[in-house]
């Protein structure tokens, strides 16, 4: 397979997977008959749960969405159980798919580009077991950006699968107890799990501090863009909105 089919096949898995991310806040869902289809068929549900969050957050819907989800029908361990098998089946699909179709390609993207990506690409190689567990506990970070650069750097399965898990633990275990606190009004425990989140996010800031620039990067884009771009965002804006400038 050459470079160039290569690249648009991961293209166009990228496309794919930011499309999925953008329409999952749209999709609504029947509390009450999902609730009752739980109840009757539990072990078929947490089947189809799985299956379900595994396929949906290999495209980058959103992993914390389904997670909060899980804790509204399951207990506290199934929902933080099986969302974890779910969470590291989908980022070994996507591992596995970052390295068979855009390896070649991104590497050599990076080698030919100065600036930030460059830099970054150097900070993945210089600790990429490091690296992958951070932007994997970072709340805010979507989940398929570690994924899809574990597939890109030099790390073996077994390093990032730790790295997945370690990272991703314990968001997903503040995210169900905070679900779970908030359904039983339990503010203790809501508490407790947004200091919880936040704390462990912050730690991992900490020791990552000098290259936050380029977690922004990655994580939002657009936000960042327009930052660094501030001063010409009026020649920005007449490009793009013409008509608001007419007289």
């Amino acid at each position: 397979m050459g470079a160039k089919k290569k690249f648009y096949i991961f293209l166009s898995f990228v496309l794919i997977s930011l499309l999925t991310a953008v329409l999952s806040g749209y999709f609504g869902i029947n509390l009450s008959l999902v609730e009752n289809f739980i109840s009757i068929n539990h072990y078929l549900a947490i089947f189809l749960y799985t299956i379900l969050f595994t396929l949906l957050t290999t495209f980058a819907f959103s992993s914390n969405a389904l997670i909060g989800m899980s804790a509204l029908f399951f207990s506290s361990y199934e929902a933080i159980f099986y969302s974890m098998i779910g969470i590291m089946a989908s980022s070994i699909i996507d591992f596995y798919i970052s390295r068979k179709l855009g390896r070649n390609y991104v590497r050599n993207y990076l080698e030919k580009h100065g600036g930030a990506l460059e830099k970054f690409d150097e900070i993945l190689e210089k600790d990429t077991f490091k690296t992958l567990l951070i932007l994997s506990i970072i709340f805010f970070v979507p989940r398929i950006i570690p994924n899809l650069l574990g597939g890109i750097v030099k790390i073996n399965l077994k390093k990032y699968a730790l790295a997945t898990f370690l990272g991703n633990l314990p968001t997903v275990i503040c995210i169900v107890y905070l679900i779970n606190g908030i359904s039983y009004s339990n503010y203790l425990q809501i508490y407790a799990s947004v200091a919880g989140l936040v704390l462990v996010s912050l730690v991992a800031i900490y020791f990552y501090k000098g290259e936050m620039n380029h977690i922004l990067r990655l994580s939002f884009p657009s936000l960042v863009a327009i930052y660094f771009y501030k001063g010409e965002m009026n020649h920005i804006l007449r490009l793009s909105f013409p008509w608001m400038f007419r007289r």
